[in-house]
């Protein structure tokens, strides 16, 4: 092949471009805001749907607008312990007068019928939820089918229409609809818009993500991930500031909501992924911000690489034009390679997604203040995005990944068969697990992006990612799953952990790799994987078919 048939590689058009320079930082900034403000929407259900402090109403012995939540014959009146407390009362003696004694009650339960709470501050008091628990963590799995649903509708909507469309449509309606839950008039009103604003919105952070990565070049998508989980974190200690100052679920909601409507302003600032653009052929779309970018580093591009540009539609489009014919999904399936890792990217997803919000959800039982908890738990997960941040680029995605899989299953299990007098240790193996996990989360963003193609790469992601929804849809329910057997969370926590890191061994490095432009060169590369992991002698090439 001469040298006039060389198609432009956009990894060193990115080199070229510098990806540390006023071009490239004033987008990385831009997009940094999306995951500081969706961490203020991703788990907010842990404080807007909190269990607060009820107990029955004694009609017998105050009146039905009482205000008074302590009372001295509350402990007479109110038979059993724990939950049976909260929603099972003493029948009291006939003639029983007001202010009712300790004499006044019998031994015989009565189901509540009125409640009284400690606090409006939640939905539970709002919508009358006292010993509806399964309404409460309701919410959160609703939260996360609706993650389900957008994540492959806004994957297509990303692969087809553009990184940014996706992400500036997501953003905004997320702001719109998820505004509306502060006038909700009804519990079932609340939850189908906790669904609406998910579906609309679940699909922003991807889209951050890979408009992020095909920014780069190769060397530099550690730093990106690790730049993108620290904006998490900073906006995961600012949701939990805002929602111990503003604690009346309503006020929250529209202090943090509204603002999600400027990233409209985001059509007009923030570029398309040049890479997608090449991809698609839109050659003179790419070339305008590629020129735009330029004279903002202070570059010159070789004269080679503005040759390759000008003339790159048709040198990309043989690939895709083949792919075309019958259809992203058509090829997608007629490819073992891309199937197998779709399988296993999945349950990498579904892992992740189950023991992070787990271990999210379960910090504000733990003892003590629940937002200093929950900021703690929030504010380790700093040193998993600097930890990969440092090792990813040096002992590999596929080790580093492995050992993170590994070190939350075992600290997980462990917690399991700890002593409840040694609550320290519960804790620290708890703050362990979610360090790991975090680890896990924030590296297989980027695994999976380099091990899926770019014309491809938001629908698979998206794919992977809402299968993944299974896991943080059944998330919710561990507190719940919790009353009846305690140990079980930590252990099935665990357990899908351990077997993620098994999986982890039957794919690729991707460590010094190109982004993969098409399906076939995703299996091209999986070949040359193949035959550089063969041993040299002859007929044992077949040992290496593992590397998927």
């Amino acid at each position: 092949m001469g040298t006039e048939d060389k198609a432009l590689d956009p990894d060193v058009l990115m080199q070229e471009l510098g990806q540390f320079r006023r071009f490239h930082l004033l987008n990385y900034l831009l997009l940094g805001l999306v995951p500081f403000a969706l961490a203020h929407y991703a788990i907010n259900y842990v404080f807007l749907a909190a269990d607060v402090p009820y107990r029955c109403v004694v009609p017998e012995c105050e009146s039905a607008n009482s205000s008074q939540y302590a009372a001295p014959w509350l402990e007479a009146a109110l038979g059993g312990a724990g939950q049976q407390r909260r929603c099972e009362r003493r029948v009291p003696l006939p003639g029983a007068a007001r202010p009712c004694g300790a004499g006044d009650f019998t031994d015989q339960l009565q189901p509540c019928e009125r409640w009284l709470y400690a606090s409006n501050d939640t939905i539970v008091a709002e919508f009358n939820l006292a010993c509806q628990e399964w309404k409460r963590t309701l919410v959160g799995t609703i939260h996360n089918v609706g993650m389900l649903v957008s994540l492959p509708i806004m994957g297509y909507v990303s692969d087809r229409w553009g990184r940014q469309r996706a992400l500036v449509l997501s953003c905004v309606l997320m702001g719109a609809v998820g505004s509306l839950k502060a006038f909700s008039v009804s519990y079932e009103m609340y939850v189908l818009v906790e669904f609406l604003e998910t579906v609309a919105g679940a699909s922003a952070f991807p889209a951050a993500y890979i408009l992020t990565i095909e920014l780069l070049g190769q060397d530099k998508r550690v730093l990106t991930t690790a730049f993108l989980g620290i904006m998490l974190v900073i906006g995961g200690l600012s949701f939990a500031l805002l929602a111990k100052t503003f604690t009346y679920f309503r006020t929250f909601i529209l202090v943090v909501y509204p603002p999600s409507l400027l990233f409209i302003s985001y059509i007009y600032f923030l570029p398309e992924s040049i890479r997608w653009l090449l991809t698609k052929g839109r050659k003179e779309e790419a070339l305008q911000i590629v020129m735009k970018a330029a004279k903002m580093n202070n570059v010159t591009l070789s004269d080679e690489t503005m040759r390759q540009l000008t003339s790159v539609e048709e040198k990309v489009k043989v690939d895709e034009k083949d792919e075309s014919e019958e259809g992203l999904w058509g090829q997608v399936l007629k490819s073992p390679i891309i199937m197998t890792r779709l399988a296993i990217c999945s349950w990498w997803w579904i892992t992740c997604t189950f023991v992070f919000y787990g271990l999210a959800i379960n910090s504000v039982s733990l003892a003590g203040d629940k937002y200093t908890n929950y900021m703690l738990v929030v504010s380790v997960e700093v040193i998993a995005v600097v930890t990969n941040a440092l090792v990813l680029d040096r002992i590999g995605r596929k080790t580093t990944l492995l050992i993170a899989y590994v070190v939350c299953g075992v600290s997980c299990v462990a917690i399991a068969f700890v002593p409840t007098t040694l609550w320290w240790l519960a804790t620290l193996l708890y703050l362990v697990g979610k360090v790991a996990i975090t680890q896990a989360f924030s590296g297989i963003y980027m695994y999976t992006s380099e091990l899926f193609p770019t014309r491809a790469r938001h629908s698979l992601l998206g794919f992977c990612s809402m299968l993944g929804r299974v896991g943080s849809i059944v998330a919710p329910q561990m507190p719940l799953l919790a009353v009846y057997v305690e140990w079980l969370p930590s252990a099935l926590f665990g357990g899908t952990a351990l077997l993620a890191g098994a999986l982890m061994l039957l794919t690729p490095e991707t460590l010094h790799t190109r982004l993969p432009d098409t399906i076939r060169d995703a299996e091209r590369l999986a070949q040359q994987h193949r035959a550089l992991a063969a041993p040299p002698a002859p007929g044992t090439a077949g040992q290496a078919t593992s590397k998927l």
